[in-house]
């Protein structure tokens, strides 16, 4: 493949990743209008994030087989078609009155998680075949498209439903069908599929190997906190401020441009100095950052300046929180390299995604509950800390293990040269 393909490449997967995240912040700033519609708990509105990652959850490891044997291209594909369908059952959801709304928009967020699923699997699987020694830094790069993604969703769903709700799907919708066309085009170099080459690799190799098993609960740890965090803000930020949701979508935007930053930044580093480092950094900052802001909404009695201090220290712990995230992908890469070869790359992303969602499930169903039994933002804040904690514990204490995976697989890339 020649430089002008694998950019086409790159720019494919960089606008899948994008739209697959749009589509998964889109809702966070309207959630407090639908809690009032659906006349829903904090619970309730909380889960309607955490339903996105129950597919990529279960079907993780699935759609990792599905694109070991298609390829990455037909399965990012036929995924971005049911994300566009996806998007206007949320507009059906609103209007339909044979059964009740909320059950129509369960249904499309587990439509739109399990397209989302196919896409981040075979996504980072084409992207360790085409770039086996930048990864890092590709990955960075998607994982940077994909915040942008998260930027432009709730700042454009915000505005538009605030203009009205079929301007918000409809929109959503027809930016999703237009990369369809993108990613036809490159389907060849993205990857036909085929067999694994080491064979059907079976998923309890990644529990029973020492440094995948990690990295996934490392995983877990980095997106029970930002899951916990975009369904939990929006509901203190209506609270403390009183925002709409055009105002809301804005104050993510601040909160996504550092994770955006800070993932491009990070996975360029990580393929000059290796990613444990930069993990570390991460896991130290980002427990600070929640005690911090536990602190803040507790102690401060001026709502109004606890909100805008705590809305500055969570864009400090976005852009720590992709140093924890970031080197975590070219781990996950050399570790299966290493153990099992070249084969069954999409089903090892897949089981990535897996622990991806399990974090994302739960940390919108421990904020959720969490506030409404103490009614308090300081302590559903700093609870938070916990995970971070416990991610910097591991972090530290399997450092060498960590470090001679992935230098030792690198090396043999750059002696094969």
């Amino acid at each position: 493949m020649n430089e002008t393909e694998k950019k086409w490449a790159f720019w494919a997967l960089a606008c899948a990743f994008m739209v697959d995240f749009l589509g998964y912040a889109f809702i966070v700033p309207i959630l407090p209008s639908w809690k009032q519609e659906f006349d829903l708990s904090n619970t309730e509105a909380t889960l309607l994030v955490s339903l996105w990652a129950v597919p990529l959850f279960f079907l993780g490891p699935k759609t990792g087989r599905i694109t070991d044997k298609l390829g990455a291209g037909r399965t990012i594909l036929f995924s971005l078609f049911a994300l566009t369908v996806a998007s206007l059952l949320y507009l059906v959801a609103m209007k339909i009155t044979v059964v009740d709304g909320f059950i129509v928009l369960a249904i499309a967020r587990l439509i739109h998680g399990a397209s989302g699923a196919a896409i981040l699997t075979a996504g980072f699987a084409a992207a360790s075949d085409i770039w086996p020694k930048k990864f890092g830094e590709i990955s960075g790069k998607l994982i940077a498209m994909a915040t942008i993604g998260g930027l432009l969703g709730p700042v454009i769903g915000g505005v538009a439903y605030t203009i009205g709700p079929e301007y918000a799907f409809i929109g959503l919708a027809l930016i999703t069908a237009l990369i369809i066309p993108i990613v036809y085009v490159t389907t060849r170099e993205l990857g036909h599929g085929g067999e694994p080459a080491q064979g059907s690799v079976p998923l309890r190799v990644f529990i029973q190997n020492p440094v995948l098993f990690r990295i996934g609960l490392l995983v877990m740890m980095t997106t029970l906190a930002t899951g916990a965090l975009e369904a939990g803000i929006p509901l203190f930020l209506e609270d403390n401020l009183g925002l709409n949701a055009a105002w809301i979508g804005a104050v993510l935007l601040v909160m996504v441009v550092a994770q955006g930053i800070g993932g491009w930044m990070w996975g360029a580093l990580v393929d000059k100095n290796g990613p444990v480092r930069y993990m570390t950094i991460g896991w130290y900052v980002v427990t600070v950052a929640m005690l911090a802001a536990g602190y803040v909404a507790y102690s401060i009695s001026d709502t109004t300046l606890a909100a805008y201090c705590i809305i500055v220290i969570l864009g400090i712990f976005q852009f720590a929180i992709s140093a924890a995230q970031v080197p975590m992908l070219p781990m996950v890469d050399t570790a299966t390299s290493q153990v099992y070869g070249k084969g069954g790359a999409g089903l090892a992303f897949g089981a990535f995604g897996t622990a991806w969602a399990a974090g994302t499930i739960v940390g919108p169903m421990v904020i959720g509950p969490v506030y409404d039994y103490t009614n308090s933002w300081g302590i559903t804040l700093g609870i938070l800390a916990i995970p971070m904690f416990i991610g910097l514990v591991i972090t530290l204490t399997n450092r060498q293990l960590l470090d001679d995976c992935y230098n030792s697989e690198m090396s043999k890339r750059f002696e094969s040269e």
